[in-house]
């Protein structure tokens, strides 16, 4: 993932005579925990203000003019040059600081960095400081709001206070990438979809601190279920691609029970397998295939749809219209 980190008063300013004209306490902590262990790239001028590389990460710098080494350094003439690098896994495998890290490459600036970056960086992580800094002289480009999902996230600060915002592209659709398609699942997808499963299903382990149990094989559960339950018809997923690419799933099983009043059908959905690659998160895609899989169930009978959400999809589901008891959900039809 390619990133952009930045910190902004309300005009725009993000540096005076060379320095960040503010000091808050917390305000850089979300730089230190993003880029270790990953990759930082920033300009001549950056590095020189700073005067040494940033530990625990692979620093590169932007320099037309000076070649910088040190440990962990690395010096290239451009940001292009430096998203090259970071694509090269036999490069970055002699480095053991991106040994634990996801090796995303984060722009730091300065100015002219985060201008040649806008244009194709996935994310950018701004963080809005509420002060307006009449005298700055360093402020950061312009760009297009209306290209990307924009999340709020946490505040911050006493005097001056902060916030915290993500800013994630939207699908590309300009040359030489396709927009974001939706199609059933086939059998022939069936091995990437298993693998999007298993990964959805560990993200979730993880982010309630659990790890999965070991010597559980389910790609080969997983695969006799699906394998069983398309044949009947008793299991649909619709798929979202980039491309050729499948980026997102989703899944609906169908169930019978005795018929009763809210349900004279007795049939009822289980949602399933929701999952949207994290580089194509907050653009809408999970809604779109939730879409596609209620209408599923509308069209098989089914009184309601029912799904046990993780923490992560309780949003989501809320927003739909979904209602929920702590983490069952039930959407009726």
């Amino acid at each position: 993932m390619v990133g952009l980190i930045v910190a902004r008063s309300k005009n725009n300013v993000i540096g005076k005579n060379g320095q960040i004209p503010w000091r808050i306490k917390g305000e850089q902590k979300q730089f230190k925990e993003l880029t270790t262990g990953n990759i930082v790239v920033m300009g001549r001028k950056s590095y020189e203000e700073i005067g040494r590389p940033l530990p625990n990460r692979l620093n590169i710098i932007v320099s037309r003019t000076k070649k910088f080494e040190g440990e962990n350094l690395i010096t290239v003439s451009s940001v292009r040059e430096a998203i090259g690098i970071a694509k090269d896994e036999k490069l970055l495998g002699q480095y053991e600081v991106l040994k634990g890290g996801d090796r995303n490459l984060y722009i730091a600036g300065g100015y002219g960095l985060y201008k040649e970056a806008i244009a194709f960086v996935e994310k950018m992580y701004i963080t809005e400081v509420n002060i307006v800094i009449d005298d700055g002289d360093t402020f950061f480009p312009e760009f297009d709001a209306n290209a990307f999902d924009l999340e709020i996230g946490e505040t911050g600060g006493k005097e001056i206070k902060f916030t915290r915002t993500v800013y994630t592209r939207h699908a590309r659709t300009n040359e030489g990438t396709k927009s974001i398609t939706y199609r059933k699942l086939t059998e022939a997808d069936l091995n990437t979809f298993i693998g999007m499963r298993i990964a959805q299903l560990t993200e979730e382990y993880t982010a309630e601190g659990k790890n999965p149990p070991e010597g559980v094989d389910l790609e080969t559960a997983l695969k006799e279920f699906y394998h069983r339950h398309m044949a009947d018809g008793t299991f649909v997923s619709w798929l979202a691609l980039d491309g050729e690419k499948i980026i997102g799933t989703s899944g609906m099983s169908f169930v019978e029970k005795p018929p009763y009043f809210s349900c004279p059908t007795g049939r009822l959905g289980l949602l399933s397998s929701m999952f949207t690659n994290p580089n194509y998160r907050r653009m809408g895609i999970a809604k779109k295939l939730l879409d596609k899989v209620v209408n599923e169930a509308r069209q098989y009978g089914c009184g309601s749809v029912w799904i046990t959400a993780s923490n992560m999809g309780v949003k989501l589901y809320t927003a739909y219209g979904f209602e929920h008891n702590g983490n069952f959900m039930q959407y009726k039809l």
